[in-house]
Formats: structure tokens, sequence, C-alpha cells
């Protein structure tokens, strides 16, 4: 009886490791901060700097004759907490979930990216290397609320079912069932990553003086790595169980885009094509007993799912209000709802938007400060919110400068602090419900230079 009630946790317990993996495997992970320029202006994509190899590749055409390269790296560091409370203690003791605090860290020191431009007259080409979804590694050491209560609720179960089996009665079998449920050791350690990494290669033509078109496209190179381990205990018997699933694939992005500038204004237009990434699992360690649980099956050996990137339409304004204050504006649509997120997508209300606003003052020829602020809106629902990725609407502020010792080099130091909404939910963790808060921190510095010859 005991091995039965043993399996049954680990059961329970695993299939848990694999909703946290399966929730880092798809969803709204795209990146738009490839250099230090975005974190100190995010309202980039009309620029005609180097960075608008990326941003606006169109603008290329109205760079210098001549070679142009770019190096740029970030520092992004965030947090996301759950604070979970039940809501109904009929499994578990009170005192096991009351405002509990699970912690999530997101550190990811080295992010780089890599821009090149060569332009001859009206004819340039132009290429980038970045990081365009996911990154970074997300480790939560003290477990989530959902392994507290599912295991939790099993371990009662099963010690009620084994009391009154014995013939005790009902009083009694609650009783050592709650005690069992308060005194199990649960401890569970997770951590995921996923990198998309992304090389851009594109051809741009000055169609008249004022008029620019690109063409390009994008290959997608998806990594993505996820560990789940589980340790469980009541009395003097231990346990463990262990996942370890890496993935790989690929995808290609055609991108578009079109510059008109006339005077001090600037307009510009880029589509950025979804790509349709399948990736393959590389498994080596799996609960082999479990072979029949069907929520783990895809995360076998060899099996495939997805990991899309969404089309991504931006547009993007930027005029000289004076010699010394530059003003742009701009705008990221991304199609969410049209790409594979492994079933994700259909817990998405609208498409995701963002707006962004940004100033840019010289206050000498070598010196220029800016500042910006990007608006990101979500709408999802409560479904795909949950322990293991929450997407919240939010507010970005962003500030550095730009520094040119020579006239053939530029040096960019930005740093970008996001605020997120306050979110709240009742989860059900089958049939008892964990009010949770959720919480994010996110800042990203960056430092980058760009030369020209």
């Amino acid at each position: 009886m005991r091995r039965f009630f043993m399996k049954k946790i680990a059961l329970s317990s695993i299939v848990w490791v694999v909703a946290f993996a399966s929730a880092l495997a798809g969803g709204l992970v795209t990146n738009t901060n490839h250099t230090a320029s975005f974190l100190r202006n995010p309202a980039r994509m009309a620029s005609l700097e180097l960075d608008a190899v990326y941003y606006n590749p169109a603008g290329v055409a109205f760079l210098k004759n001549g070679f142009h390269i770019g190096l740029n790296n970030q520092s992004a560091f965030q947090n996301r907490n759950i604070t979970a409370t039940m809501q109904d203690n009929t499994f578990v003791p009170p005192s096991a979930m009351e405002n509990k605090k699970y912690e999530g860290k997101i550190a990811s020191p080295v992010i780089p990216s890599v821009q090149f431009a060569y332009v001859a007259d009206r004819w340039s080409i132009s290429s980038h290397f970045g990081v365009p979804g996911g990154g970074g590694k997300l480790d939560y050491d003290n477990g989530l609320p959902m392994f507290d209560v599912m295991v939790r609720q099993m371990i009662y179960g099963t010690v009620k079912a084994m009391a009154m089996g014995a013939g005790a009665p009902e009083s009694v079998a609650n009783e050592q069932a709650l005690a069992a449920a308060g005194m199990a050791t649960v401890n569970s350690q997770f951590s995921g990553q996923t990198y998309l990494f992304g090389w851009q290669v594109g051809g741009t033509y000055k169609l008249t003086d004022n008029l620019s078109a690109y063409a390009g496209a994008r290959l997608l190179m998806a990594k993505a790595k996820y560990e789940g381990g589980v340790k469980y205990a009541l009395s003097v018997t231990e346990n463990s169980m262990n996942l370890l699933t890496e993935q790989s694939g690929f995808g290609i992005a055609p991108i578009v885009g079109l510059d008109f500038k006339l005077d001090r204004l600037n307009l510009a237009l880029k589509y950025e094509f979804g790509s349709n990434i399948e990736v393959e699992n590389s498994t080596s360690q799996f609960p082999t007993q479990f072979d029949e649980v069907a929520s783990l099956a895809r995360f076998k050996n060899g099996v495939k799912s997805k990991m899309d990137q969404p089309g991504l339409l931006t547009a993007g304004a930027a005029y000289d209000l004076t010699s010394a204050l530059k003003l742009s504006a701009g705008l990221h649509y991304y199609f969410d709802k049209s790409a594979d997120y492994n079933g994700l997508e259909d817990e998405i209300n609208t498409n995701t938007i963002e707006y962004l606003l940004g100033a840019e003052y010289a206050l000498c020829p070598k010196l220029t400060l800016s500042a910006g602020v990007q608006f990101t809106n979500y709408d999802v629902t409560d479904n795909y919110n949950s322990n293991t990725g929450f997407m919240i609407s939010s507010y970005s502020l962003g500030g550095g400068l730009k520094y040119s010792p020579t006239k053939t080099l530029d040096l960019n130091l930005g740093v970008l602090w996001t605020n997120f909404d306050d979110y709240a939910k009742t989860a059900n963790y089958n049939g008892i419900g964990v009010k949770e808060q959720y919480e994010r921190t996110n800042v990203v510095a960056g430092i980058g230079a760009a030369w020209s010859f």
C-alpha cells in the first residue's frame, strides 16, 4: 500500500513538472530590445542610425556611404513572484499556505547583438544577429503553489483511504490525513530557458531621393532546456523524480519595409512575417515508469512541438523639432492569435500592441541625452496566466546617452525599467481554490558601439 501511495505522490509531482515546462515552451516571448539605443529611447521604429538594421531596415539607405558595424550587449534581470493563500482548507492545514511567497528569478547577463551595413549610393545590404525571442533562465528554487496543493491533496486522500481501509472511523481518518498532509516534505526546484537566435540578411534600394524599400529574411534557431525535480517524503521515506529535456528547431521569417524621409520628418513601416518553428526533444532524464501518462508524452525523446514566432507590424515617426531636439513615436502590433503556441493562442483575447514615445537632446556635438516610454497591452485569459508563465500589461521607462568621441564612432549606454500592473486570480487545483497574486519586476542595462568607415 505504501508503494502505491508514494507512486501516486510521484505521479502528481512529475505531472506538474511537465506543466511547468509546457508553459515555458511557447507563448508571448518576443523581444525588441536588441540595442543599447533602444534602452535609452525605445521609440526606434523610424531610426536612421545603425540600429535601423533591425528596427527600420529600409532606413539603412539613408546612412552615409561605406561600412557600418555595431556591437551591443544587454544584461536583463527579472523577478516573478507569486503570493498564494488557500481558500478551501479541507485537504491541507491553513498554516501550510497562507500568504506564502514563491520566488522565481531570471538572470541574463549576456544578450549580444551585432549589426552590419554597407551603403553604396542607392543600394545597401545589411545584416543583424540577435535574440528576438526568449532569453534567460527562469528558476523557482522553492517550488510553486500548484505543487503544494496537488501533492498535499494527494497525500490527504491516500492516507485517509488507508486509514479507513484499516477500519478507522472517518473522523479519525480525517485527522490522520490532515496531519500527514501538513507534515509531508515536498521540495521542488524548476528551471527553464528558451532562446531564439535570429540572423537577418537583406537589401535596401532608394526608389527616389525620399523613398526606400527593403526586402530580407531572418533565420531563427530555437534552443530550449527544461529541468524539473521533486523530492518528497512522508516519515523517513524519501524519493525523487527528475525531468531533463532539451529542444531545438529552426524557422524563417521574411521581412519587408518602407522608409520615407522629407526634410526633418522620417516615416517608417516594417512587417515581419510569422515563422513556423517546430522543435524536437533531446531527453536525457525521463520518468519511464509513467510512460502511459499522456501529459508526459510530449517530453519524450524525439517528440516534436511548436515554438512559433508571430507576425509583427511596426510603424514609426521621427521629427527634428530643432537642430538639437528630436521627437519619435512608434507602434508594435503582434499577430499572436495567428501563431501556434501549443494551444495557448486560444487563451489570447486580442493581439498584443505596444505604443512607444521618445525624445533625444544634443547637449553638444559629442553628447546626446535621451529618454522614452513603452506601453505594452496584453489581453489574455486567466487560463493563460499560470504559476509558470504570466504576461501582465506594463509600462517601461528608458534613458541613457550617446557619446561620439569621433565622427566615426558612437558609444551608447541605456537602462530600461519596467513597471507591471497588479494581477490576481483564483486558481483551481483539483477543486481546491487558491487566491494568487502575481508580481513582476524587470530591469535591463546595455552598452553598445557603432563604427563607420
